[in-house]
């Protein structure tokens, strides 16, 4: 049996001493009080469990050795090089669910092509495109699901617009799948808050989610954050990371700290460096030629 309270103990005294019993955090070894950790930790062994600070460090460890990298789901599926980060620069294909640069989209209309140039399905109307669509949710398709919220929130496609709450649900659901432009998303309706209620802690959660995968504006919005609180080098490490990713703003944002005396030279020059790098490996003379296409107005009556 365990300890009884002797006749001339307190009871009172005795059970509050044991309820503030000190844990050692399995990282830091530091003594702490049972009831400074979080109930997850607290139903683990006593060598693996970790204090709030252990926790939040091993998190922002993660954070930074993750998402370093572009996924091959970034690539054009058909040339397969890195889609470019601006968006305009390709085109999402609901008949196979990948995104095609534009420079193998005018590369397959040169040859005379007006389908898909993936999946070679012929170009649908808004209503045939929803049901595709649709079609896809059913059977479980993760990028679908995201696609549809998007959908939703825009009223694409004859569907109500600015249908938050359905956006959302449909967000929530890719993002447990493991996209990372369903989490995104997410994190862009919590910060702001318009449509749904602000949350700041949900925002950052996906926000850290897609970067983790390699989503590059999430990595910069991040960045932003900590530079807001006032984090210095934690806004300079996620601006080197999407810098070197080719995001134009984090390398703007990495100079502006360098000019302010907040990074070194090595930093900018670093950045710059993998920037570079990043952007060269982007272009091709069909998506340099797509894209003058689009810049003038006269070319793109012409064709």
């Amino acid at each position: 049996m365990g300890h009884q309270p002797q006749p001339h103990e307190d009871p009172v005294s005795f059970f509050s001493v044991r309820d503030t019993i000190m844990k050692i955090c399995g990282a830091c070894e530091r003594e702490m009080p049972d009831g400074s950790y979080s109930e997850e930790q607290r139903a683990q062994r006593q060598s693996s469990r970790r204090c709030e600070e252990c926790v939040a460090a091993g998190n922002e460890l993660v954070l930074m050795k993750k998402g370093r990298t572009r996924s091959e789901a970034d690539d054009c599926p058909i040339c397969q090089s890195p889609l470019p980060l601006d968006k305009k620069q390709s085109v999402f294909k609901p008949c196979c669910m990948k995104r095609v640069c534009k420079g193998c989209l005018l590369a397959a209309r040169k040859r005379g092509m007006r389908d898909c140039p993936f999946c070679r399905t012929p170009t649908p109307d808004e209503s045939q495109t929803l049901a595709m669509v649709r079609k896809r949710v059913a059977a479980g398709d993760p990028v679908a699901i995201c696609v549809l919220g998007t959908k939703y929130f825009f009223g694409k496609y004859g569907l109500k617009k600015d249908d938050v709450t359905r956006a959302a649900e449909l967000y929530e659901r890719a993002a447990k799948l493991g996209v990372k432009e369903a989490h995104f998303n997410l994190a862009c309706l919590y910060a702001n808050g318009a449509d749904v209620e602000k949350d700041m802690a949900k925002a950052l959660r996906h926000y850290e989610s897609a970067a983790t995968c390699g989503h590059v504006p999430a990595r910069f919005n991040l960045g932003c954050k900590e530079y807001k609180d006032g984090k210095y080098d934690l806004a300079l490490q996620h601006w080197m990371i999407s810098a070197k990713l080719g995001f134009d703003d984090s390398l703007n944002s990495v100079k502006r700290l360098f000019m302010a005396g907040l990074a070194t030279k090595g930093d900018y020059a670093a950045a710059l460096r993998g920037y570079q790098k990043a952007v060269e490996e982007m272009p091709s003379p069909d998506r340099a030629e797509a894209k003058e296409l689009r810049e003038d107005p006269s070319n793109r009556q012409r064709n």
